[in-house]
């Protein structure tokens, strides 16, 4: 799969980093962005500020089912409860990536809970600010960061590129390829 402006991507979590991606991927033209959130002031606030297309605040079958890149800015214990709960939701094909500093340790329960078909190819964006919130989200934040691809041998060509060509698309000064 490539990554193009019509790719339908299903931000989980959008505080400062899932808002921020939100926003970055707006603002290049991606036409169908859409978001989950916890409360539905932040799913809000995401519409009212054009961050993203559609949203929710439950846990939307459709959203997820058509999703093509899920992003999971979640903290590594919520990634890995929502993948157990609802991973099944998510369609074969589906590329699944996250924004968590840890890996070790979320990688292969990621992989055993998605439905078979789906990948997952975790990221660590190497961006951020001292205050946390979708009302903080600022698409800068990325401009001159590193970006780090953590692919496993289970991970295909295909899916480690769409990986960064999104840390391109959101402003990524350098992009590497490193193990868990």
């Amino acid at each position: 799969m490539q990554l193009h402006r019509d790719t339908r991507i299903l931000i989980v979590g959008l505080g400062l980093l899932g808002g921020s991606y939100a926003l970055a991927l707006k603002k290049k033209g991606f036409r169908k962005v859409y978001g989950l959130a916890r409360r539905q002031e932040t799913v809000d606030y995401a519409l009212e500020h054009g961050m993203i297309d559609a949203g929710s605040a439950e846990i939307d079958e459709e959203l997820i089912a058509a999703a093509d890149l899920i992003v999971f800015a979640l903290y590594p214990t919520v990634l890995l409860k929502w993948v157990e709960q609802h991973g099944s939701l998510i369609r074969p094909g589906t590329v699944v990536t996250d924004v968590t500093g840890v890996k070790s340790c979320i990688i292969q329960p990621v992989c055993a809970a998605l439905p078979r078909g789906a990948e997952f190819v975790s990221v660590h964006p190497m961006a951020g600010k001292e205050v946390g919130g979708i009302e903080n989200a600022d698409e800068k934040i990325f401009d001159g960061a590193n970006y780090i691809v953590v692919p496993t041998e289970d991970n295909t060509e295909d899916a480690i590129r769409l990986c960064e060509d999104l840390g391109r698309e959101l402003g990524f000064a350098r992009i590497s390829r490193l193990s868990p």
